[in-house]
């Protein structure tokens, strides 16, 4: 039963993670965020109320648990997103970081604090508390400033939704070995976590209280370096952070199994859990200003699905090499493991993104002298002419393939460059969009650094004004 209720709490996460990300990211994120916490008061009150009369059973508690899990799914891209829209014009990057921060520091105190509530006072009022949490969240949110004026036009589909988000994701490579670089982060240093109850009980003999002591020290790590890892970015870059922070949690790791006194193995938990929360905070960071803010919730709910998924394997795979080999040697081959992945995807330049890159850029549409009736109608292709001297032709080509990859970020199906064989200084830039109104979409999603990519092509060409030409699909 009880890896029914982790299951219960898990599942909806990883079933409703993106479609909670293109919700967020299309709705009022303030009335998605309030309809959600409604939901979970309710389910939390039903359960206060079986737990209060004594008839709460293992399967009712497992099916209200799943409820609860489902709406706090829908919210956890719309919290992080909101986040991000309260900040003042400067402080983005530092609001990234408190909205990478929050779910990390609650998926570390929030187990310790349930723990100590449940020794001290009971179920019953664990329940209570968590009630009152939703309430208070709901008074909250009516202080919630409405967000910025939302685009105007029509949203995407529920599927296009998911289908550009993971598009953007695929197209941007600072996204994609961010990710790679949190998953094995996470996946091969989550042998702390996993094994944390075993080092409890067999190495220092402790019981239900001595393992929610560990624990908490992990949680008072983790908030200090919570609360102090954005002072960190004013003197060392997004790398030397996740580098030295990786390293360190690795030598905890290493420590962990030759450590009996339960206070020292105390201040380790805590020195590991300020180093974890600096490595993932970190790259969260990275991660969240590297997105342009149209698919910023879409990304966070990939980085939660990515990290959700390396802690269950990473549980799975120590837990099952901790039981075959011992507790000591896994955890030995989970820090070199940490090491050896951080030296095979570290080596990127991951870097702090900047908010005015990631700007939306003010673009006047364009209008086709042909009346376009149905917007859905497509697919269009785009083409744009180049003149190109001969001595800039490798140049421009390289150029043309990162804008080409921003174009296929902003939604393109397709995109190639063609060379006139006839006329071999002349290009053509030839892209393809689903239909006339995710043209729009796509010039719409423009953002100041794709401007400024296109601006660099444009550099190289040697005719005066470039023809763009449109076509949409008729037979």
């Amino acid at each position: 039963m009880v890896s029914l209720v982790q299951t219960s709490m898990a599942l909806p996460a990883f079933l409703l993670g993106l479609p909670s990300g293109v919700l967020a990211d299309l709705v009022n994120r303030k009335r998605l965020l309030i309809s959600t916490q409604i939901g979970s008061l309710g389910f939390s009150v039903i359960l206060v109320g079986f737990a209060w009369v004594g008839e709460i059973d293992g399967w009712l508690l497992l099916g209200l648990t799943f409820a609860i899990s489902c709406t706090n799914a829908f919210a956890m891209a719309a919290w992080i997103a909101s986040t991000i829209d309260c900040a003042p014009q400067g402080q983005v990057t530092a609001a990234i970081a408190l909205s990478t921060i929050t779910p990390n520091i609650a998926r570390v105190v929030g187990p310790a604090l349930a723990g100590f509530l449940i020794a001290v006072a009971g179920t019953t009022t664990l329940f209570i508390s968590v009630s009152a949490g939703f309430l208070l969240s709901l008074v909250l949110l009516k202080a919630l400033p409405e967000a910025a004026i939302r685009p105007k036009l029509p949203p995407e589909r529920m599927w296009n939704g998911m289908r550009s988000g993971l598009r953007y994701m695929q197209h941007s490579t600072d996204l994609r070995l961010a990710l790679r670089l949190v998953f094995v982060f996470v996946a091969t240093g989550s042998s702390i976590w996993a094994l944390l109850p075993l080092v409890a009980r067999v190495q220092l003999g402790f019981g239900a209280s001595g393992f929610g002591l560990l624990l908490g020290s992990l949680g008072v790590g983790a908030m200090l370096a919570g609360f102090q890892v954005t002072l960190l970015y004013r003197h060392l870059s997004a790398r030397q952070i996740i580098m030295g922070g990786g390293i360190g949690f690795a030598a905890i790791t290493a420590l962990i199994p030759v450590v009996s006194h339960p206070w020292i193995m105390c201040i380790l938990l805590i020195v590991g859990g300020m180093a974890w929360m600096a490595v993932n905070t970190t790259i969260g960071t990275v991660i969240q200003t590297s997105a342009a803010a149209w698919v910023r919730a879409r990304v966070a709910s990939v980085y939660l699905l990515v990290v959700m998924g390396a802690m269950a394997a990473g549980g799975v795979i120590w837990g099952a090499i901790a039981q075959h080999f011992g507790i000591q040697e896994a955890l030995w081959l989970s820090a070199i493991m940490i090491v050896l992945g951080l030296l095979l995807t570290g080596r990127i330049n991951i870097k702090l993104g900047s908010e005015t890159d990631f700007s939306v850029v003010k673009q006047y549409p364009f209008e086709p002298q042909t009346i376009i009736e149905d917007t859905s109608d497509g697919p269009v292709a785009v083409e744009i002419f180049y003149k190109v001297a001969a001595g800039n032709h490798s140049l421009f080509i390289a150029k043309s393939r990162q804008v080409g990859q921003s174009r296929r970020r902003n939604g393109a199906l397709a995109w190639r460059l063609y060379r006139d064989l006839d006329t071999p200084d002349c290009f053509v830039e030839r892209f393809l969009v689903d239909s006339w109104l995710d043209y729009l979409r796509h010039v719409e999603r423009q953002t100041r650094i794709d401007k400024e990519g296109e601006e660099e092509l444009l550099s190289f060409a040697t005719n005066p004004t470039l023809s763009t030409r449109r076509y949409i699909a008729v037979a």
